[in-house]
């Protein structure tokens, strides 16, 4: 039944470790999506980049802040064109900055602005109604832009609602890309572009919108391209760095995946940007929000810093005022400014140090995963809990390592499904492995508790003293008992009731046996073969022997009163005990096995049950188990030689423990002694007098001396005599 249990728990184990590979393979082909599984990818890549911060900045890049201290030394923001125009002006004429990138869309006329905020001025003080509003200065900015590198940035809309207005402003020119029309990248349905006449001043444009951000909030990846009306539009930062060396043809790279070709790369005149099969490419995250240097629109506007600050550099022009804070969720912070977002993919493209994931990373997810599972799902079941954790870890360590390395390379692999992979099969094998091991020890604890008390079974089960079915040597003590005219006894009663007597026997016996920790080894009819001092070790195996020996006799004095009072003659037992070595383990042939014991000191222990038949005692004991046992009382019943056995050994009978002797009982026991010793030392008329002082007592030992005492007066021993008594009968 084990084994039927264990080929089941297998399977079982089998089927529910391919079941988690088979979903986590659909999830990633698609046909069953699992959410939790991408928000972990998403998660483990978030870990992946705060753990690999570089926070090293280029000098050659910075930030035109916006700040609050710009608005309160300028003005409210909108600014004046003009204003922005002297900004732009004192970058490149005072400072000498190389290049400009706007992430601020100039959409509507100055001079419609200046028109209602001049008539909401009026109304509240119409004195002014003479002096007519300002002129706009949308014509000096646009005059400004056209004498410096500035690229304008503007907005894509992906989707829009019935009462959104159309289409405001204009696009830059489009930029040429080779097969551009068979790129798959965002479609917008909107844009807000900057005036007319500031777009076509300026020396491109590009678009800092992000239609792809996960669905979490968090900005990890950004197109690089846009489609509007068939024509492909750049990012501000792409438009930055095609302004920079001269607005090459951009080269798409196509690589395959799932067996069908998908983009790749943009190579972008020798610079290559690794992106999805949309055109997006992850954000190249360098540090926390700050990363960057941040200079201050006012500080710049008065002048107030180093002449070599700017020189030569490349900047963005952003705000981070509160109340006009281009904010975005990332990575590496929950507040991030829309300008340092382009300035990083930016400092990616220059630097070339952009993570990509190709096409191929999809195939060889697929695979890994399916590898592993298959090989976790048939090798977990074949592992205990222990050396399965450890594999487990070895497992995880190997591909969090590899995973780590690769990010280093500049690879994103997926991590998620791994980890789940991992984690669900780790758990599963370990459920199954436990409930199969408590189900085994249920088993092992119901079947054997019928031959081995069941404290002591709990003991084997909970302990964590090593247990081997291994043959091995052991000290223990060997119980042999026999119950005496029980085959008379049998020959009176039916079938059916000599199987009822039987149990009704050997219960309480086998009750006695188990109180005091003893292992039954083998019935044999009315006979009973048990021993002390395994499966778990026992110091005190002879005490707690002779102990069950004693219980045994008085359970079966209760068991004669209830024969008696049903008729049935009293049986009489014979309880033989020997302590030594033997071997013990499961032995047997490769079609039943037992767990038993054998050896020289074990047949010795069943010749002294034989011999308690001869001496008319109930119980006899080796010398060797005295010599275990000193809280008990014994008496030297003779020195004797068994059959099959060629030294003599003495036999013993235990008296009791001595605590509870009374004085009498001590005398008599050294009184029987005395008398031994003479007749050992063939003083027969001396140990005829010592026995003949015991007569009284009915003992059947002291009988048997003075028959034997009488037959050597009338044929005296050889002058060699050395005691010993030979029996020839088992």
């Amino acid at each position: 039944m084990s084994r039927v249990y264990a080929k089941k728990g297998r399977w079982l184990q089998w089927g529910g470790g391919m079941a988690i590979v088979v979903a986590l393979l659909l999830d990633l082909v698609g046909c069953m999506p699992m959410p939790f599984l991408e928000r972990l990818e998403w998660q483990t890549y978030d870990s992946r980049v705060r753990a690999t911060l570089s926070e090293e900045a280029d000098p050659n890049l910075a930030i035109i802040d916006i700040d609050e201290r710009s608005l309160y030394e300028v003005g409210q923001w909108p600014w004046p064109r003009s204003v922005v125009a002297d900004l732009v002006e004192t970058l490149f004429d005072t400072y000498h900055a190389g290049l400009l990138g706007v992430d601020i869309v100039f959409a509507e006329p100055e001079g419609t602005l200046l028109k209602q905020y001049w008539q909401r001025l009026v109304s509240d003080y119409p004195a002014l109604e003479e002096r007519g509003p300002p002129d706009s200065g949308d014509a000096v900015l646009a005059d400004t832009l056209a004498n410096y590198p500035v690229v304008l940035g503007y907005y894509f809309q992906a989707s829009v609602a019935e009462d959104d207005p159309p289409p405001v402003g204009t696009l830059p020119a489009p930029v040429e890309v080779n097969g551009g029309d068979s790129l798959s990248v965002p479609e917008p349905e909107r844009f807000t572009g900057n005036l007319p006449e500031l777009q076509q001043s300026a020396m491109g444009g590009g678009f800092f919108d992000n239609p792809q951000v996960d669905d979490d909030g968090v900005f990890r990846r950004v197109p690089l391209l846009q489609r509007w009306e068939g024509e492909l539009y750049p990012s501000l930062p792409l438009a930055m760095l095609m302004a920079m060396i001269g607005g090459p043809t951009i080269e798409p790279k196509v690589g395959e995946g799932a067996g069908v070709a998908q983009l790749e790369a943009l190579d972008v005149g020798g610079f290559e940007i690794p992106v999805d099969n949309q055109g997006a490419a992850l954000v190249p995250w360098y540090g926390e929000r700050g990363h960057f240097d941040y200079i201050s629109a006012a500080d710049v506007l008065n002048e107030r810093i180093e002449p070599e600050a700017l020189a030569g550099k490349t900047l963005i022009l952003g705000a981070s005022a509160p109340g006009l804070m281009d904010l975005r969720s990332t990575p590496v912070g929950g507040v991030f400014l829309g300008p340092e977002i382009n300035m990083t993919l930016l400092a990616g493209m220059l630097h070339q140090s952009y993570k990509a994931q190709p096409p191929w990373v999809a195939g060889a997810e697929l695979v890994s995963l399916a590898l592993l599972g298959v090989l976790m799902t048939f090798l977990y079941p074949r592992l205990n809990a222990p050396t399965l954790l450890a594999v487990s870890v070895g497992l995880l360590g190997i591909t969090l390592g590899g995973n780590f390395w690769a990010w280093q390379q500049g690879l994103v692999l997926p991590l998620a499904a791994l980890l789940v992979l991992f984690v669900l099969q780790m758990l599963w094998h370990l459920a199954l492995n436990f409930l199969t091991e408590s189900q085994q020890k249920r088993w092992v604890a119901e079947r054997f508790g019928q031959y081995i008390p069941p404290k002591l079974v709990d003991d084997m089960v909970h302990s964590g003293q090593g247990m081997s079915l291994q043959g091995e040597e052991r000290e223990m003590t060997v119980l042999f008992s026999d119950v005496r005219g029980f085959t008379a006894f049998s020959e009176t009663l039916p079938p059916a009731e000599l199987t009822q007597v039987m149990n009704r026997l050997l219960t309480p016996l086998t009750g006695a046996i188990h109180a005091h920790d003893g292992t039954i080894d083998k019935y044999m009819g009315d006979a009973i073969m048990a021993f002390w001092g395994a499966p778990l070790h026992d110091i005190a195996h002879a005490e707690h022997a002779l102990e069950g020996a004693f219980a045994m006799l008085e359970a079966l004095d209760d068991i004669n009163q209830i024969f008696i009072h049903e008729g049935k003659p009293a049986l009489a037992m014979g309880v033989g005990l020997n302590t030594g070595s033997m071997s013990v383990g499961n032995m047997g042939s490769s079609f039943r096995m037992a767990y038993t014991v054998m050896g020289d000191n074990v047949n010795l222990g069943a010749r002294l049950e034989g011999l308690t038949k001869a001496y008319g005692v109930s119980v006899l004991v080796s010398e060797a188990t005295v010599q275990q046992a000193p809280n008990w009382c014994f008496r030297r019943l003779d020195k004797v030689r068994v059959k099959g056995r060629d030294a003599p050994v003495w036999v013993l009978e235990p008296v009791g423990q001595w605590r509870g002797l009374t004085p009498g009982q001590r005398e008599w026991q050294a009184a029987f002694d005395e008398a031994v010793a003479f007749y050992q030392a063939a003083a027969f008329e001396k140990a005829q007098a010592a026995f003949a002082a015991l007569e009284d007592q009915q003992d059947p030992p002291t009988q048997l001396y003075l028959q034997r005492i009488e037959y050597y007066q009338e044929t005296p021993p050889p002058a060699d005599w050395d005691g010993v008594w030979t029996h020839t009968n088992k």
